[in-house]
């Protein structure tokens, strides 16, 4: 069953499949969602990077489980998803880092 959270920002639903990270304090977030309140702030260069880098690994997360889903042998699945799990952990280390600037932004 597909993951389904409810955006913190908008209240909006989030299912698996759309980019959406998880902030610190605040729970899940649309990607866009995100990039809009962060433009609402005092934006630095320092969030714009991190939502650069934040975009590009959670498209690959979303690419990464559609080609998990399209192997077709159990080793080619595993390495597909041992990648995407690692991919997950620096996404996450992302969100972290995004949380702290967001916050001093608030």
């Amino acid at each position: 069953m597909a993951g389904k959270w409810k955006c913190a920002l908008c209240g909006g639903e989030i299912v698996e499949g759309q980019r959406f990270t998880f902030l610190s304090g605040l729970g899940a977030v649309h990607n866009e969602c995100l990039i809009v309140s962060v433009l609402s702030k005092d934006l630095t260069r320092d969030m714009v990077a991190l939502l650069d880098v934040n975009e590009v690994l959670l498209y690959a997360i979303i690419r990464f489980k559609e080609a998990e889903k399209a192997a077709e042998t159990g080793e080619v699945k595993s390495v597909i998803a041992e990648i995407r799990r690692d991919i997950e952990k620096l996404a996450g280390r992302i969100s972290n880092a995004i949380t702290v600037v967001f916050k001093q932004a608030a």
